[in-house]
């Protein structure tokens, strides 16, 4: 959804594999947008030798950042804005200490007012799929919150991140299920998979108008 977003918009599609060995573009301007998606990955294995191209995209945020150059974080990538922005990012865990994962089709509520929740009713629906978190970094605009996870959203300046997934359909949204199975389950029980996966082609398309204008709302926003 995202993709076909940016190109109505009138923007060049190219997505870069940094995690396969891909070299970062190294001739983006004011007129580009950069979006970095998701991953398996978090903020913890920066440095790490099987993840070398973390820090190579933390400082490319950095640099675009402090030009004012419009960024889209999603999920990984979002949290990746807010370390780049000086933010705290962390696993998730509840009152006793023990690891707290957010993973299935589940309530969104947004926080004041803003040109990208315009339009939208108080709370939507979207797919959770994470178990790290962020704080809000400083000069950030707060833009929603759940229960496990108050910074679910948040602009700066001209960086936009969401730590859910609105860009996904019913069917990816299924296949992930399988592929992360592990991580399914240890959110959500031995059923999780198949919960998730019974729930997700009714959820996306009850979802997708809701997803669908938060996304061109933000994508406006960043690029205005």
């Amino acid at each position: 959804m995202l993709g076909e977003l940016l190109a109505a918009a009138g923007y060049r599609v190219e997505v870069v594999e940094a995690f396969g060995g891909a070299p970062l573009p190294g001739d983006l301007g004011a007129e580009d947008v950069l979006v970095v998606m998701g991953g398996p990955m978090g903020v913890a294995d920066i440095g790490k030798a099987g993840t070398p191209w973390l820090a190579p995209v933390v400082e490319l945020l950095r640099s675009r950042m402090a030009q004012d150059q419009p960024n889209i974080g999603v999920c990984l990538g979002m949290q990746l804005i807010a370390h780049a922005a000086g933010a705290k990012v962390a696993p998730m865990t509840d009152a006793a200490g023990a690891r707290v994962r957010e993973v299935g089709w589940g309530r969104l509520d947004f926080v004041g007012t803003d040109l990208i929740t315009r339009g939208l009713p108080a709370s939507i629906e979207v797919l959770h799929w994470h178990g790290d978190a962020c704080e809000l970094p400083v000069g950030a605009i707060h833009l929603a919150s759940t229960p496990a996870c108050p910074v679910q959203m948040f602009r700066l300046g001209r960086s936009f991140g969401m730590q859910f997934h609105p860009e996904i359909d019913g069917p990816t949204a299924c296949l992930w299920a399988a592929e992360d199975a592990a991580f399914v389950t240890a959110a959500n029980g031995l059923q999780g998979v198949a919960q998730l996966q019974a729930a997700s082609l009714a959820a996306a398309e009850r979802t997708a108008a809701h997803r669908r204008r938060l996304l061109a709302q933000a994508l406006a926003a960043v690029t205005a």
